[in-house]
């Protein structure tokens, strides 16, 4: 509950920026529009004529080097061959165990059939072009290195199901692993960000035990209570009883290491599951940040009841469309539906704190859907027990889902609706059945 509150103040105080709705509301007009423009932009790449790649699959000795030149310019060098260590092995010792070198050299001018395709070829590379004609003109198995970056990417040859129940199977095996990648990835994302919280006035603390040396001996335990009681709580019983308080301070810096290594090992298992060799450097990473980043804002800004109930679902929903792309395309335009995606989560978010988050502020704070200090957010969990109010959850409850008012009884929403008679009185009869 102190956690949640300490959030709110976080976002009503960014959020009260006098150019805040102006600012929201920009953002996401922008970002979404910018949103749909690519998606013309990835259809009518994905649409373009696809130039056939010279390659014969049959000649296992002849490898490939290809280039596009723009006057007396280099723009891209890339070499493929159906044998992988060939493209590791220099021109001479090719040469030298008469190996076929078959030089492709194409003006970039004329990779082009129309002004409108080199036009949309500006919001790409060319090597993410290049390797697109690959993959849908060769359908045996071929190795691909790029000569710049040492990249290589590989097709193997392709079995495609011959009725509807291959294709049914093959597409709910597909959906169960996305589901399960999106699952791990969310999910330790958000632990890692509530436990970084949870665990940054460590920081803090340690700053303030170097004032509490010098001789202030009043601001540390009374401001950590205070600011942060889940850990202030502990500090100040061992502060009174003139206990170290090392120990606590490395246990929750110790915590903070472990569940960084934590995420990172569920971005090595996400990056299995979700993402294929052939996929451009970095797009995991831009991928699992996008998550980290989501999961962070919607702890933060996430607290009106259609803020918490629609914004997790549309980039559920994203996150779907995107990696459903990835896992179903040979290799596609990978880069710019990342930017896509990004620009998509952002854009929504942006809206519902343009409609729904900044106008809450202003909404009747005695309505019992209104975020305040007192209820940081509207969708509720059972606090299962009082010890919750001041420190912290069980880890286990972040699966438990929260649930709108209609869920609970009057009595259960004491705490939150401040209905301190009520509470007494329920708080009396507990007391009686105990003994």
């Amino acid at each position: 509950m102190e956690l949640e509150k300490t959030l709110h103040r976080v976002q009503e105080r960014i959020l009260t920026h006098e150019q805040a709705p102006k600012v929201t509301s920009i953002c996401s007009k922008i970002l979404l529009c910018i949103v749909s423009i690519n998606l013309l932009i990835i259809w009518g790449l994905s649409n373009r004529t696809i130039n056939q790649i010279q390659f014969d699959p049959d000649a296992k000795d002849n490898i490939y080097h290809f280039s596009i030149t723009d006057e007396d310019n280099t723009i891209l060098m890339m070499k493929y061959s159906s044998i992988q260590e060939l493209l590791h092995l220099k021109t001479e010792q090719l040469q030298a165990h008469n190996f076929t070198i078959i030089n492709i050299s194409i003006d970039y001018n004329n990779y082009f059939d129309s002004s409108l395709q080199k036009l949309l070829s500006f919001t790409t590379n060319l090597e993410t072009l290049f390797l697109h004609d690959v993959a849908y003109s060769v359908y045996s198995d071929i190795y691909v290195i790029n000569n710049a970056t040492n990249q290589t990417f590989i097709w193997k040859e392709r079995e495609v199901p011959q009725n509807y129940l291959a294709k049914t199977v093959k597409h709910l095996w597909k959906f169960t692993i996305i589901t399960l990648g999106v699952f791990i990835s969310s999910a330790i994302s958000s632990l890692y960000i509530k436990i970084t919280i949870i665990c940054a006035p460590v920081i803090i603390i340690i700053m303030l035990e170097v004032s509490y040396l010098i001789g202030n001996r009043q601001i540390f335990p009374i401001f950590l209570a205070r600011a942060f009681p889940w850990i202030g709580l502990y500090l100040n019983i061992l502060d009174r009883t003139q206990k170290s308080k090392k120990q606590l301070i490395l246990a929750f810096a110790f915590m903070l290491f472990l569940t960084y290594f934590i995420y990172l090992s569920s971005v090595i298992i996400g990056s299995y599951l979700l993402f294929k060799n052939q996929v451009p450097f970095g797009l995991e990473d831009n991928f699992f940040g996008l998550v980290t980043v989501n999961e962070f804002a919607s702890l933060l800004f996430l607290r009106t009841r259609s803020s918490i109930y629609f914004v997790p679902k549309f980039t559920i929903i994203f996150y779907y469309l995107f990696l459903w792309y990835v896992r179903s395309t040979s290799y596609g335009f990978y880069s710019l539906a990342m930017q896509t995606l990004s620009y998509a989560c952002l854009g929504t978010f942006f809206l519902f704190i343009s409609l729904y988050e900044i106008p809450s502020l202003g909404w009747n704070p005695l309505s019992y859907y209104t975020p305040t200090i007192d209820r940081p957010r509207c969708y509720y969990l059972p606090v299962f027990s009082l010890s919750w109010v001041n420190d912290l959850p069980q880890l286990w409850s972040m699966f438990y889902p929260l649930h709108g008012r209609r869920y609970f009884q009057i009595e259960n929403l004491a705490l939150v609706d401040r209905n301190f008679p009520l509470l007494n009185n329920l708080l009396d009869i507990e007391m009686q059945e105990q003994q």
